[in-house]
């Protein structure tokens, strides 16, 4: 019960101890604080994820979806909507100081965020009502963003990015209780990531209109 309650709790410290990081890296990096922000934050969740479920809970996570295709389908759906904003700015990635980093956030940081988000916290909540815990960790998982990367990215706190990390967590956790797979959860936030030219917003090279 100790341990359950710890991973129960563990999203709140999460988000603290990646905020007190990334504000005193702030003093020193300025915008460059996100690297031992998200260095800190995979850390623990990857610690997280190993301590409480193990290596066979992610075979499970990884392994084919049940159901329906339309649900992992879904997934892929709904960031296509960053496309264009990758089209019409994919220049700023140019530097190597910039498409290096992003390029590893975009294929380590998906794996990390739904084994830890949606995996972890999902299965131990499973005898809760569907609606509270899906609701429950995708609120956390926006907070995360707020006091975490907003704290230094203008566009990491701007309400639209905070209002799409939420629908994401959403919908991301219904079909993980849909399907009992993370497999094109995972898929779909890398798109996210890579077509959202993360490491560009977390420069504040890209900041949003107005």
């Amino acid at each position: 019960m100790d341990k359950q309650r710890f991973i129960l709790f563990s999203p709140i410290f999460v988000i603290l101890i990646g905020s007190i990081t990334i504000r005193l890296a702030e003093r020193f990096l300025g915008v460059w604080a996100w690297v031992p922000w998200i260095l800190v934050y995979w850390m623990s969740i990857c610690f997280l994820v190993f301590w409480g479920s193990g290596k066979e809970a992610i075979k499970q996570w990884m392994g084919r979806p049940q159901g329906s295709w339309l649900w992992s389908g879904l997934a892929i759906l709904l960031v296509l909507p960053s496309l264009p904003m990758f089209i019409s700015s994919w220049q700023l990635l140019t530097p190597a100081y910039v498409w290096l980093p992003w390029l590893m956030v975009g294929l380590i940081n998906p794996f990390l965020e739904e084994w830890y988000w949606r995996g972890l916290l999902l299965d131990k909540t499973r005898a809760w009502p569907s609606w509270v815990s899906i609701l429950g960790t995708s609120v956390l998982f926006s907070l995360n963003h707020l006091f975490g990367i907003g704290v230094t990215s203008i566009g990491g706190r701007h309400p639209i990015l905070l209002i799409n990390a939420l629908v994401l967590g959403v919908v991301f956790g219904a079909i993980y209780r849909k399907t009992n797979s993370l497999r094109w959860q995972i898929v779909a936030h890398a798109m996210a990531d890579l077509f959202g030219i993360s490491v560009a917003v977390f420069l504040n090279l890209w900041v949003p209109p107005g």
